[in-house]
């Protein structure tokens, strides 16, 4: 056999060996010793930006980024060098997570917001609070019913004292500063709502011309009340899909106040769920919005500059320059 004919064979094998390696990561990724993806993109160092469009944290510009976490919500806020984290992710995204504060430059957060008492959005709240000094940490009131427990982290009150952070339960119309924007409190919870899906917290953050908003988990019955409270003033230039692109999410009535232009989907490739489902994404369409979806296209970063809103991914970056 010669020695072209080797090194054809060898490549061969070692694209088997790699498909192999990719199917084993996809079905049991985040089980055991099998690494996710989001974990083996943290050890291999992909960053969430190519230098040349990571903007400066003291410009004036506004940055979101929605982490890749897996099927969970993580999103950071920058503003003026201020630094706003919206849930934490599930607890298997803590190496990704940390490791994308880390690269971001982040030091500080003056606030981290949790959204409502799922493990999907607070699994890695110790992590953070050890590693990151935080100011505050806003949480909605929710008080469990029979049929639903309260799924905080255990001794979060013991995390939040260690890290000097002051706990505060939001309220609706409740407001606060990052940098030269506001984060507003929309929804705060709500005791009476029939799931705590619907007691999330729902935030609209706003800087200039930017706005942001995140429901959380909410489902159709919080987003009527978002609606039958604010009404048109919902509109947003960036929205992240509620409850993961969920169908119980997202309606035609709530997206045609909210108006967005883009709309960010967090969740996990080929998750249990089926989001984003079909339904959400006919509605984001139905109301001309741009869809980016984490599952497809990584972690995602919406830069606002110059009242346009640029978007890079982590796939944009991991593609080799034509």
């Amino acid at each position: 056999m010669t020695g072209k004919c080797l090194r054809r064979l060898a490549a061969c094998v070692l694209a088997g060996m790699l498909v192999i390696v990719a199917f084993v990561i996809q079905f049991a990724g985040g089980k055991g010793i099998v690494p996710s993806w989001q974990t083996l993109r943290a050890r291999l160092g992909v960053p969430l930006q190519t230098e040349e469009s990571a903007p400066q944290a003291s410009d004036g510009t506004t940055t979101v980024y929605v982490l890749d976490v897996g099927q969970g919500d993580a999103v950071l806020l920058c503003q003026d060098g201020s630094y706003c984290l919206i849930d934490t992710g599930p607890a298997e995204a803590e190496d990704a997570l940390l490791y994308d504060l880390q690269t971001l430059d982040v030091e500080t957060l003056d606030y981290l917001v949790l959204t409502h008492p799922h493990a999907d959005h607070t699994g890695n709240v110790r992590a953070v609070l050890q590693n990151f000094p935080v100011a505050a940490v806003l949480l909605p009131s929710w008080q469990p019913n029979g049929e639903e427990t309260a799924d905080w982290p255990r001794h979060l009150a013991d995390y939040a004292a260690d890290s000097g952070a002051e706990i505060i339960t939001a309220a609706a119309g409740d407001s606060f500063p990052l940098g030269s924007g506001t984060l507003d409190i929309l929804q705060g919870g709500s005791d009476d709502a029939d799931n705590v899906n619907d007691a999330s917290l729902c935030t609209l953050f706003t800087a200039g011309d930017f706005r942001f908003l995140d429901t959380g988990d909410a489902e159709e019955a919080a987003e009527q009340r978002l609606l039958d409270t604010y009404g048109a003033t919902l509109h947003a230039t960036l929205f992240k899909a509620g409850h993961h692109g969920s169908y119980t999410s997202n309606s035609l009535a709530f997206l045609q106040a909210v108006r967005p232009g883009a709309v960010a989907v967090s969740c996990g490739l080929d998750n249990d769920y089926g989001h984003p489902h079909r339904a959400a994404l006919q509605n984001f369409a139905e109301v001309g919005a741009e869809v980016y979806r984490t599952d497809l296209q990584g972690s995602l970063t919406f830069v606002w500059q110059n009242n346009a809103l640029h978007v890079e991914t982590t796939a944009d970056i991991a593609e080799p320059a034509a």
